[in-house]
């Protein structure tokens, strides 16, 4: 995957942090303890970036940091499903600086920056209308698979990134021609930009983690930005329609969704996946279930009257949004139900898993903190 380097203005800026020798040494000593999948080493590459990052970039690093509220815990949700390390989260701050609609000049695309053909086989659909590279969950899912393909090839996570990176054929042939699977051993033999991407990878992975200790201040984007839901949409809607629906701005509306090249949600059975403000996407549920005319197909759930087993007893509905990396099986072992019974009331397929945001009806014997 073409990496896509944080944007340093030409110009140097005045920079909250501190780079001295005292400081220098404290930063190697956070870096060497990082719980990382890779080998979290301290050289003159890493050090370089985390510098750029901390002073004269610290403009761009804060404006990245602000969005890593949006997307960290959609990474999060997916790699705890997969069971991957969740540290793997930081690397599309390197790939793409958490900007989700951004193509680089060889044409990756996306937070994942993921060429059209590793896209297409990976099972992403990009047409005139959609590029599914840039959906964060859909691209998510082909990445951390595509991710997790590599690391059962190459034994290391290393290799694995190193192949995400440039591809496995450029990997391989280092291997051969080093004598060695240790990614330090042969770096010099992959290309240029490979060779810097696992440094990348550490030194965007220190500033995540410790961005407060060097004063820097994530830019926190707007509320409807940071407070979202997510469903899916069967039937075909413009932005247009939706913004009359939910009050959300068309602008908005193609913030939370680019992958939707002409402002349009094509009619898809699989469904696509819409991201809306929170109030938006309750106006969208409350159009659904009070509406007599004509019906958007989605996974909002729509309240239905349901009786205990003894047929008089009503059970009281609650609304519950999947978190990261919860599951049906867990959802249901929370509120002692059976995922059948989850999937009945939310109108879930056989075998459809849930996603994050995801808003889902759960109905319990007793009226919720009554105790009784």
């Amino acid at each position: 995957m073409a990496a896509l380097l944080l944007t340093i203005a030409s110009t140097a800026v005045a920079s909250p942090g501190i780079w001295n020798n005292a400081e220098e040494a404290l930063i190697k000593e956070r870096i060497e303890g990082m719980d990382l999948p890779v080998e979290a080493v301290y050289n003159s590459q890493v050090r370089d970036m985390v510098r750029r990052y901390i002073t004269y970039g610290y403009r761009d690093a804060e404006q990245m940091l602000g969005r890593s509220g949006r997307f960290f815990p959609i990474f999060e949700h997916y790699l705890k499903i997969n069971q991957m390390p969740e540290s793997l989260k930081f690397l599309p701050m390197v790939e793409s600086s958490l900007k989700p609609g951004v193509s680089s000049p060889v044409g990756a695309a996306g937070l994942w920056q993921l060429m059209s053909g590793t896209a297409t086989e990976l099972g992403l659909h990009i047409s005139t209308y959609v590029d599914e590279r840039l959906d964060a969950n859909l691209s998510t899912a082909a990445a951390l698979s595509y991710l997790q393909e590599l690391h059962q090839r190459f034994g290391n996570w290393e290799l694995a990134l190193a192949a995400y990176n440039c591809g496995p054929g450029n990997v391989r042939k280092a291997i051969r021609l080093g004598g060695s699977n240790d990614y330090w051993k042969i770096q010099h033999l992959l290309p240029k930009e490979t060779q810097n991407y696992i440094p990348r990878y550490i030194a965007a992975s220190y500033v995540a983690q410790y961005f407060a200790e060097h004063k820097l201040e994530p830019e926190m984007q707007s509320y409807d930005m940071q407070f979202t839901r997510t469903t899916r949409v069967y039937s075909g809607i413009s932005f247009k329609k939706l913004a009359s629906i939910t009050g959300a701005s068309i602008q908005t509306i193609k913030e939370l969704n680019p992958g939707y090249i002409r402002s349009y949600i094509p009619t898809n059975s699989k469904g696509y996946f819409l991201t809306l403000p929170e109030m938006a996407m309750r106006a969208l549920t409350d159009s659904q279930r009070w509406s007599n005319g004509e019906q958007i197909q989605t996974d909002l759930p729509m309240l239905m009257s349901v009786m205990n087993p003894d047929g008089k007893t009503p059970k009281f509905p609650i609304t519950v949004v999947v978190r990261p990396g919860q599951t049906l099986a867990q959802i249901a072992y929370d509120y002692q139900v059976t995922k059948e019974e989850i999937r009945e009331w939310n109108k879930l397929g056989p075998k459809a898993e849930v996603y994050f945001q995801q808003s889902l009806l759960v109905y319990l014997d007793k009226r919720p903190g009554s105790g009784v």
